[in-house]
């Protein structure tokens, strides 16, 4: 089955060339940006739809059966695919991290239960056989027997996520003043490089600003390099690693604190596992004085409602 014409569709509005609106507001007394991607869409939001964008185009330019990809009970990736894929008419498997979870839908998340309704058939894999992805026996078996399969990374993270991002950075910074900083939350890498990306194409001359949402990002920043290899960069980045709030889906009375009262100033819902942590951290910078009035900061905000607020 080849797809083909699917970015046309009236469900991706944003890919037909309108921009993503931004929201400045007043935090700590500094003028923030917010890149309010979290508007684009009722479930692919954010950085996903951009991640996504190519891969699709991939998978139908080469006539696949379907695709197969990978995440946790709670990834916003594995449900803006699972959304994607019933919009294009195209099968889908997301592989599970957890197989306790296998013979037990009872304790499945919301989002597993809605990637399930939109027809991606769900493989619950063990821990040691997830960290493996594609390698494993289990995913072998599958990939031997579906046929055809476009394989897209756990998070989405690959170079067509990174030319999707980076395309939307491009595109967005045509429409808006040059930032001090641009932030947003780290997972898997593919959005900050991606990010880091449009900022060099673009000549923007800012520090772009990756808030870890999980322990141990080392092995992110060698992933991040590997994929900017293949793109001349002229900016400085980072990842910031003391955010994290104790881990992946965990968080501190001081960061449900600062999202409920953010949400009741501005308006703005935070995620627990990505933007609330990437917003805290602009907040924190901005108290310690690393970010000042006289900076023009920009925020990127992904997305990933679904996940749950505080």
């Amino acid at each position: 089955m080849v797809v083909t014409g699917w970015l046309m569709a009236a469900d991706f509005p944003l890919l037909k060339g309108e921009k993503t609106p931004y929201q400045t507001i007043t935090l700590g007394g500094v003028e923030v940006n917010v890149l309010r991607a979290d508007l684009n869409h009722p479930i692919i939001q954010g950085n996903k739809l951009w991640k996504l964008k190519y891969n699709l185009e991939q998978a139908g330019l080469t006539g696949c059966d379907g695709l197969i990809t990978f995440g946790g009970a709670y990834s916003n990736h594995l449900l803006a695919t699972a959304q994607a894929a019933q919009l294009i008419g195209m099968r889908a498997t997301g592989v599970v991290r957890g197989d306790e979870l296998a013979n037990h839908p009872e304790k499945w998340s919301s989002t597993l239960q809605q990637c399930e309704q939109l027809g991606m058939q769900l493989l619950f894999v063990s821990r040691s056989d997830y960290r493996l992805k594609a390698q494993s026996k289990p995913v072998r078996y599958l990939l031997s027997a579906v046929g055809n399969y476009w394989v897209i990374p756990e998070g989405g993270s690959n170079q067509y996520a990174i030319k999707g991002v980076a395309e939307w950075i491009h595109e967005t910074t045509q429409s808006m003043p040059s930032p001090s900083h641009l932030l947003c939350p780290v997972g898997t890498g593919g959005t900050l490089a991606g990010l880091i990306v449009g900022v060099s194409q673009s000549a923007w001359r800012c520090q772009v600003l990756g808030v870890g949402v999980l322990k141990g990002l080392q092995g992110v920043k060698h992933d991040i390099n590997q994929w900017l290899t293949a793109h001349e960069v002229a900016c400085d980045w980072s990842v910031l690693t003391q955010y994290h709030a104790g881990g992946y889906h965990k968080s501190t009375p001081e960061l449900v604190r600062f999202c409920q009262e953010f949400e009741q100033q501005h308006g703005i819902q935070l995620d627990k596992i990505y933007n609330a942590k990437s917003f805290f951290a602009l907040a924190d910078m901005i108290a310690s004085g690393a970010i000042t009035p006289q900076d023009t900061p920009l925020i990127v905000h992904t997305g990933g409602l679904q996940g749950g607020v505080f």
